[in-house]
């Protein structure tokens, strides 16, 4: 009887990256200065159980999967990252422009350089998620299951979402 195994690719390549501003809200007192990261993407990706690859030896192109994290890392690259789901974020647009209140800062910005995220705070752990929900969608038609995604915003300090 051959022993049962799950097998799961590793993706971790330089490119998986993207610098983007951001700041924490840690109370309704509290919140950090607008600063920015270079973070670093990990993916996890476990084989279907039921995949053979005794005839091709493999799962899948590692091409294809390395392009949909690239394409999905690039979009936040270069970007002022904003939560628009936190009660205090005030955002208005004029013209080619945001304008953003938060407590007592204002701040203007390119409309197109921002992201307002669907989420309460910009936090690595919010950011792992998101990109994982997409990577995970996407990865579907793969027939990837189960998927696990590490967002590094300091060397040493990331969180990490698994999604089934």
């Amino acid at each position: 009887m051959k022993p049962s195994s799950t097998t799961t690719l590793h993706l971790y390549k330089q490119n998986f990256k993207f610098s983007s501003a951001h700041f924490l809200i840690f109370d309704e007192k509290s919140a950090e200065k607008l600063h920015g990261h270079n973070y670093q993407v990990r993916v996890d990706i476990q084989v279907p159980s039921e995949v053979d690859m005794s005839e091709k030896g493999f799962f899948f192109d590692f091409n294809e999967f390395k392009q949909e994290i690239k394409r999905q890392v690039d979009l936040w690259d270069e970007h002022v990252l904003l939560p628009a789901d936190h009660q205090e974020m005030k955002i208005q647009e004029k013209g080619s422009s945001l304008e953003v209140r938060f407590r007592d800062r204002f701040y203007v910005f390119p409309k197109n350089e921002v992201h307002l995220l669907p989420v309460t705070n910009t936090s690595v752990e919010q950011l792992a998620r998101l990109l994982g929900e997409k990577l995970h969608q996407s990865f579907k038609k793969w027939g990837v299951r189960r998927l696990k995604v590490a967002v590094e915003e300091t060397r040493g300090q990331s969180a990490s979402v698994i999604f089934y």
